[in-house]
């Protein structure tokens, strides 16, 4: 069973990411579930599943440079009765099966799990056609799918967990690697689609969805109330669809709400915040903090996420900026 406890939070901070789902909560599932199996496009190392593919191997399929063959066949075994969880980059899994994956995930209402790596700005080095800046905006829009972006390493594991209860199509999104920046010190009750307030405030409300970027909101949010004394609120979006809208019906008093992603800033977790506020009577003015809608030199991901004004400082300082010019 997972242990939920400081030491395995570090352990897989700096474990990162895929090690994480595939070495640790995957082998839980498997363990509850004998239907459940695990697919790959020809990542199985750069995913992180080659303990999965040696420990388990009559639940493991790697079918080659093939993604949407794999989600052709992943749609056929879940039909058989089977739990697929299926992982290859987030752009391959999204843009390039997006016929596949609507048709058979969403309009089938498959019990499929399609997780996308190296997501947002993860690939920098590679070129923009591995850059996942949008994918959470075709993912959120097909009908019966649910999308996922934790915060840190012991989210994506809680993550994992939850979603293997569900019998309906998922996409989880994953940033980054290695060294993950974690958010929770301690357990938690994590809730499907409620989001989880880090921190405490009055005036503003930062949002933040995924690796990295919830802790630079945290981060950002100290230095906001250290610059101007004004009080901030941190939220944690790990669901993106369904959206919380419980929490999103009582922040109608902050002066600014700011959602921070390292996705587009078109169609992500701002979009379905302004979404549900466009249809308020009464609702904060928003700030989108994101990947701007165009090209940006292409580098490493730290370097990118600078470039997108994505690191503590600078989300501090646009934010600054920002109540000044109110």
């Amino acid at each position: 069973m997972v242990e939920f406890n400081a030491r395995n939070f570090r352990t897989w901070s700096i474990m990162g990411i895929n090690p994480c789902i595939w070495s640790v909560a995957f082998p839980e599932i498997i363990a509850d579930d004998p239907d459940a199996l695990a697919m790959t496009a020809d990542l199985a190392r750069y995913s992180g599943m080659v303990r999965t593919q040696s420990k388990f191997p009559d639940r493991f399929y790697n079918f080659g440079i093939a993604e949407q063959n794999m989600v052709g066949t992943a749609a056929g075994m879940a039909m058989s009765g089977y739990h697929v969880f299926m992982t290859t980059y987030a752009p391959f899994i999204t843009y390039r099966c997006a016929d596949q994956i609507r048709h058979l995930l969403g309009n089938l209402n498959l019990n499929i799990k399609a997780i996308g790596s190296a997501a947002g700005l993860s690939a920098g080095l590679s070129g923009n056609a591995l850059l996942a800046l949008g994918d959470m905006a075709f993912m959120r829009s097909i009908p019966n799918m649910q999308v996922f972006s934790p915060a840190d390493c012991v989210e994506a594991v809680k993550i994992m967990l939850a979603v293997s209860k569900m019998n309906s199509p998922t996409y989880i999104r994953f940033c980054g690697a290695t060294n993950i920046p974690a958010v929770y010190q301690q357990d938690y009750d994590f809730k499907i689609g409620k989001a989880v307030v880090l921190r405490r405030g009055a005036k503003i409300l930062l949002v933040g969805t995924g690796l990295n970027i919830v802790a630079n909101a945290l981060k950002a949010a100290e230095l906001i109330e250290e610059k101007t004394g004004i009080s901030v609120e941190v939220a944690n979006f790990h669901t993106i669809k369904p959206i919380d809208t419980d929490y999103l019906e009582q922040i109608r008093d902050f002066d600014l709400i700011v959602s921070i992603e390292e996705h587009s800033v078109i169609g992500g977790l701002g979009s379905a915040i302004a979404e549900f506020g466009i249809k308020r009577k009464c609702f904060p003015r928003q700030v989108f903090i994101g990947v701007e809608d165009k090209l940006y030199t292409l580098g490493k991901r730290d370097f990118m996420l600078d470039q997108c004004g994505l690191t503590a400082e600078k989300i501090a300082d646009r934010i600054i900026k920002e109540i000044k010019n109110d």
